[in-house]
């Protein structure tokens, strides 16, 4: 079945017509619709399907049940499309200037950008509008969770909206000062940003050699944390083919080594050329013979898991109770760091350390606040 998925994949993705000997009345199409859901590519898989002649396709049944998936991931799209012009509406009545990251600016990248299951609206701000556009974004939102270090997450329009103050950071504090220094220094040029349109909306997005550092990263932390999904392996390559004439590679490259991603990178890029068919030219860092069997354990893992993990059948339910929930998440992410670390070790090394740090700095900031509270009650 894994064999069959990467062909309907790649066909997706790329356009060309998927194996028609791979698909007989054996085929376990309920299987592959499962597994696509789990990946969250079920639009690209799709896709992949209509390469293929009709008497290769799913049953009847299946297969109108897969469109109408897709049709509500287009639906989703287009709804998440709209809300962003009018959040870049609501940021310019109040002189922001909030640069979008990953979610539908990615999207734009794919063969058809409708057909990526879409999640949240990420946008950067920075320091200096981050209190005021929360502001602006509260009077229109319906609920909001309890506030992180990094960003406000609200339900806005019936959709989520994480406002950054904090775009990402490294466990490493050496490495973490010169990520955050490089992003300060873009996001005070706004003629390094680059513009894309989506839905006749004019949309802010990070440089280019970074937003491929940092689309990377994101994933790198996300498997370290949790857990990815073939997802958030089709952003990077889309990224990298859709860009392939206009990226300065060896930028790309000196900025993956500098925040510790090579070996993520060769890792990524071995997974991309060998099994979906990226030209390797379009990759900012060479993989090796010797990465392709980490690049296998990789690809079985993001297989097994799903898409955040949600789908690892030996992932211990959250316990109840805060404490008991803090404790699990740093026993979690101690013993992920330990057996996944080989994706990126430095990070392996300091994330623990770094999740620790964070809860103690979210505990002293919520009892300040209540003693302030009282004081001003």
């Amino acid at each position: 079945m894994n064999n069959a998925f990467y062909t309907l994949l790649r066909a997706g993705l790329w356009g060309t017509p998927a194996d028609p000997t791979l698909f007989n009345a054996d085929t376990d199409w309920a299987g592959l619709y499962r597994m696509a859901k789990e990946q969250t590519v079920a639009g690209i898989l799709l896709d992949g399907i209509q390469t293929l002649p009709t008497e290769c396709r799913p049953p009847r049944t299946l297969y109108l049940q897969w469109c109408n998936t897709v049709m509500l991931i287009e639906e989703n799209n287009h709804k998440l499309n709209q809300e962003l012009g009018h959040i870049m509406r609501l940021a310019g009545q109040i002189g922001a200037n909030p640069v979008l990251v990953k979610g539908q600016g990615i999207a734009q990248c794919y063969r058809q950008p409708l057909h990526r299951t879409p999640g949240d609206i990420d946008l950067y701000i920075g320091n200096e509008k981050f209190e005021e556009f929360n502001g602006c974004l509260r009077r229109e939102a319906t609920s909001e969770e309890e506030e992180s270090y990094k960003h406000t997450t609200m339900t806005w329009h019936g959709i989520i909206v994480e406002n950054h103050r904090v775009l990402i950071s490294l466990s490493s504090p050496l490495m973490n000062r010169k990520l955050q220094r490089h992003i300060r220094r873009w996001h005070r040029q706004p003629s390094s940003l680059r513009t894309v349109y989506i839905e006749g909306n004019p949309i802010h997005m990070p440089p280019l050699e970074f937003d491929i550092t940092y689309v990377l990263l994101h994933a790198t932390l996300h498997f370290l944390n949790e857990g990815i999904g073939m997802r958030h392996v089709c952003d990077w390559m889309c990224l990298l083919h859709a860009y392939a004439g206009q990226t300065d590679k060896r930028q790309a490259a000196t900025l993956l080594k500098e925040f510790g991603l090579t070996r993520a990178a060769r890792l990524f890029g071995a997974i991309a050329v060998e099994y979906f068919n990226l030209p390797p030219e379009d990759l900012p860092i060479a993989y090796r013979p010797q990465d392709l069997p980490n690049a296998r354990w990789l690809l079985s893992v993001i297989l097994h898991e799903g898409n955040f993990g949600r789908y690892d059948t030996q992932r211990k339910k959250r316990p109840q109770g805060y404490w008991r929930s803090k404790w699990y998440t740093l026993t979690r992410a101690v013993g992920r760091c330990v057996k996944m670390g080989r994706l990126s070790p430095n990070e392996a090394r300091w994330y623990p350390v770094a999740l620790t740090l964070h809860s103690i700095q979210a505990q002293w900031k919520k009892r300040t606040k209540k003693s302030t509270d009282k004081k001003l009650g």
